[in-house]
């Protein structure tokens, strides 16, 4: 009898082994908790939609966390839209059960969007005047990148942030005597810092380039 007890308790342990091992390597897709992230973005701003897919969910048993992660998804605002390559974010098992989800962290991958419409998007977060005018001296342009947030208790977004990306075939127009055209770049922007790579750009018709451009923000 205890002989066949523990080889059933040996069987059931090594059966939830295989789950987890499945749900760590290839999780599984559900539309369950599409909702309880769409509230959660709104939480972060009430002024912006988002559009999602099937989302995936890897298990973490060595943390007792879950990956989330949305494939495709669109951020939609002011009939504007932001095609994404994903959404990623961890939550733990107990928010994950409780189907209450609270993000404490966002990894995000964008597609080719226009320059103006991220601008568009960014001044829902920080509307201040320097942002302002760069959306009304940019003509045309498109922007890919890579974005890591945390958030803090209140869903506000930490100071740790990190932006990554490149602009290319950007123009804009400067006090209507100057204008910037087949603007290309990289960037990385942290707290304060802003670090611009391969600059390559032309002044009316004068060609300019750099190689590296840092600029650090002070008061």
């Amino acid at each position: 009898m205890t002989k066949k007890l523990i080889k059933f308790l040996l069987f059931i342990f090594f059966i939830i082994t295989l789950i987890f091992l499945y749900l760590s390597v290839f999780g599984i897709s559900t539309q369950i908790f599409n909702k309880k992230i769409k509230k959660e973005i709104l939480n972060i701003n009430k002024k912006i939609n988002l559009e999602l897919k099937s989302v995936r969910i890897l298990i973490n048993p060595f943390n007792f966390s879950a990956n989330i992660k949305t494939i495709d998804p669109e951020i939609i605002f002011n009939n504007k839209n932001i095609k994404l390559n994903y959404i990623n974010t961890n939550v733990s098992f107990k928010s994950l059960i409780n189907q209450k989800i609270k993000i404490d962290d966002l990894k995000i991958s964008t597609k080719k969007n226009k320059i103006k419409d991220i601008v568009s998007l960014t001044r829902l977060f920080n509307d201040n005047t320097e942002l302002f005018l760069l959306e009304k001296i940019i003509k045309r342009g498109f922007l890919t990148g890579e974005i890591n947030l945390n958030l803090n208790e209140e869903g506000k977004i930490k100071k740790d942030y990190l932006i990554k990306g490149f602009i290319n075939n950007g123009s804009a127009s400067l006090l209507r005597e100057y204008s910037i055209k087949d603007l290309n770049l990289d960037f990385k922007i942290e707290n304060k810092n802003y670090l611009l790579k391969d600059i390559r750009a032309k002044l009316d018709q004068l060609k300019i380039s750099s190689s590296l451009i840092k600029i650090k923000e002070k008061d």
